[in-house]
């Protein structure tokens, strides 16, 4: 597990070279308040490019001595060799099947991880692009959260949701059924 001290001093040298908004599994982690994480970090630079300014990614990540790698949509990733193990860092940008509205980045909360704090989209806009996206290992994390989130009494704002999975446009009305067949809202 890596702590989420040490996420926080990577994710701020990262704000040297872009603003971001964490848009992945990070979100549950901070929400239930782990000490680490087992997952990656995704991130969406808001002031660079994942694709126009990928050299800029890559040449930040050989300057601190990180590897440097493609997530599977062929966006840039950061590999950090910690004591704990290894930490990726996927730049995403809208292409192909991943797709953040930029109203569900300008939802941003700010969330405190380590030492520092950050902008995150909302738990809520986390659930929509999962039941978005909804690959088979998307309807399972949110069968996983739905059941940790009641066991914690976490509630999701429901109108949040509906909110957010309208940025969705054709796809509103399959986000919310599955989310309802999850039991993450009602």
């Amino acid at each position: 597990m890596i702590k989420m001290t040490e996420i926080g001093e990577i994710l701020n040298e990262i704000r040297t070279i872009t603003e971001f908004v964490i848009v992945g599994d990070t979100i549950v982690d901070v929400t239930l308040k782990r000490k680490g994480t087992e997952s990656d970090v995704d991130i969406f630079p808001t002031t660079i490019s994942a694709f126009a300014d990928e050299d800029v990614i890559r040449n930040f990540a050989y300057s601190n001595g990180w590897d440097f790698g493609r997530t599977p949509i062929d966006t840039p990733r950061i590999v950090v060799e910690l004591d704990e193990g290894q930490l990726q860092l996927d730049f995403y940008d809208n292409i192909q099947d991943f797709y953040v509205p930029s109203k569900l980045l300008d939802s941003s909360i700010e969330v405190k991880i380590g030492n520092y704090t950050f902008k995150s989209i909302p738990l809520e806009g986390y659930v929509v692009l999962k039941a978005y996206a909804y690959r088979e290992e998307d309807e399972d994390e949110l069968r996983s959260l739905s059941m940790i989130l009641s066991e914690k009494n976490i509630r999701i704002e429901v109108d949040k949701i509906t909110s957010f999975s309208e940025l969705f446009e054709d796809s509103t009305q399959s986000i919310v059924k599955r989310l309802k067949n999850l039991g993450i809202i009602r």
